[in-house]
């Protein structure tokens, strides 16, 4: 199939260049990437391209095929150069140790605050740690951590509270952090 682009019928020959070489560059993009819906993002992408610099260039078909064919290759090794980017950013992120900031500015590992929570929790006397511990770490019920401590609850209640109060005067700058990682289950 011959297909020229002259300008007054560049429109006409860019749609029959699309309809009869969509498909075929979709399977040729089968080669570097398997999955069907990046396969035809990507070559729609690159038809989108040739779209946009159409007006820019006159050649003639055979051309235009071994461009595109060109662009798809590219693509197809850029997107997955990307994705292998992707990989090893994820595997690097997911060694590390993670960092917090507070808003006092100081940066500090998961660790760190975690030790910090606790040298402030082994402050208190037994019964308040260990309500806490059952309370925030366990997610036990005051009706629960009562029975097991032989205490009642609004004593398991008080105890709670003032080991949040103390928490909240020794750790004021990082208590938010610690009750949300305590609240989603990192403890």
């Amino acid at each position: 199939m011959k297909i020229s682009f002259l300008r007054h019928d560049k429109e006409q020959a860019f749609k029959l260049l699309y309809e009869e070489y969509y498909a075929p560059f979709c399977l040729y993009a089968k080669r570097f990437i398997e999955d069907k819906e990046t396969r035809e993002d990507i070559v729609s992408d690159v038809f989108t391209s040739l779209w946009d610099k159409i007006e820019t260039f006159e050649i003639d078909s055979d051309t235009t095929l071994g461009y595109i064919k060109m662009c798809v290759k590219n693509s197809c090794l850029n997107f997955l150069k990307h994705q292998e980017y992707e990989w090893n950013y994820a595997e690097i992120i997911r060694k590390k140790t993670p960092v917090y900031e507070t808003e006092s500015d100081s940066v500090y590992t998961l660790d760190e605050l975690y030790r910090m929570l606790y040298e402030t929790l082994n402050k208190l006397p037994d019964n308040y740690r260990t309500v806490f511990i059952e309370s925030f770490f366990k997610g036990k019920k005051h009706t629960e951590i009562a029975e097991e401590l032989n205490l009642s609850v609004k004593s398991v209640n008080r105890y709670k509270q003032r080991t949040i109060e103390l928490l909240r005067n020794e750790l004021k700058d990082y208590l938010p952090l610690l009750l949300l990682f305590i609240a989603s289950g990192r403890a």
